[in-house]
């Protein structure tokens, strides 16, 4: 199998880099092969804009999924951007490694959706959803949050963490990636002194061996589930008595 990495953290002595190190060598330990992106590391640009692409097909108006079709198939994307492509339709597994920022990932993480999820290449029309390009590979996030578990819940003061990454988890379901439960890790601290350093410390170590584990059988970890196509009528509605596995795609309140 091979496995794809893609951290963002911009300290390289994170408690994020730390787990995805950690899944490197557990990958590794398997005899899997493994590849990590440090989006940070690397300085990766997440602006999408008319600059990444000089020989435009439309120099009077900038149409990013035009530019980034019309670069896919002459194959004239960036350098990085072709890259990151490549990596992701060779692997069989994406981690996507980041901490929980604003409720939500790191704009880092947007800006490399928005930039290597290629129109024409990654998806189009008649590729999408479980006809997705990525079908039958599987992805997980993977995301520290400095809250505690607790003020992460459905009913806590933050508000549901897994809920609020569902639109990411969604993004790569419609690429076609099987989205698998997110690894969530809560009370992650900066700050800290004495005990409570100490604590945090022997807390955490415990986390990431945990999650070693975890990655040894992966056949046991649950997908998230998604609607599927024959859910929706011809102009997209759920159709009633289709199942709901979201808030986000649910029956409208009778009137």
């Amino acid at each position: 199998m091979k496995v794809l990495i893609v951290l963002a953290h911009p300290e390289p002595r994170s408690f994020n880099a730390h787990l995805a190190e950690q899944a490197r060598l557990a990958y590794q330990a398997q005899g899997h092969q493994v590849k990590v992106i440090d989006l940070y590391q690397e300085g990766f640009d997440p602006r999408e804009g008319a600059g990444n692409y000089p020989g435009r097909k439309n120099a009077d108006k900038f149409d990013p999924m035009q530019e980034q079709r019309h670069h896919w198939n002459n194959q004239q994307l960036p350098a990085e951007v072709q890259r990151h492509i490549d990596l992701l339709r060779e692997a069989d597994m994406l981690i996507l490694q980041f901490p929980f920022w604003w409720f939500g990932a790191p704009a880092i993480i947007k800006g490399w959706m928005d930039r290597v999820f290629v129109y024409g290449g990654l998806y189009d029309s008649r590729h999408r959803h479980e006809n997705g390009v990525m079908r039958g590979k599987r992805a997980l996030l993977a995301v520290t949050a400095g809250a505690s578990a607790q003020a992460c819940a459905p009913d806590g003061r933050d508000g549901d963490m897994r809920l609020m990454l569902w639109p990411i988890m969604h993004a790569l379901h419609y690429i076609g990636f099987s989205v698998l439960e997110s690894f969530l890790v809560y009370g992650v601290r900066g700050g800290l002194a004495g005990e409570e350093l100490r604590a945090q410390t022997a807390a955490l170590a415990q986390v990431a061996q945990d999650y070693r584990a975890r990655l040894g059988s992966l056949a046991a970890w649950p997908e998230v589930p998604f609607n599927r196509n024959e859910d929706f009528t011809a102009e997209l509605a759920l159709k009633p008595g289709a199942p709901e596995y979201s808030p986000f795609v649910r029956h409208r309140d009778p009137v």
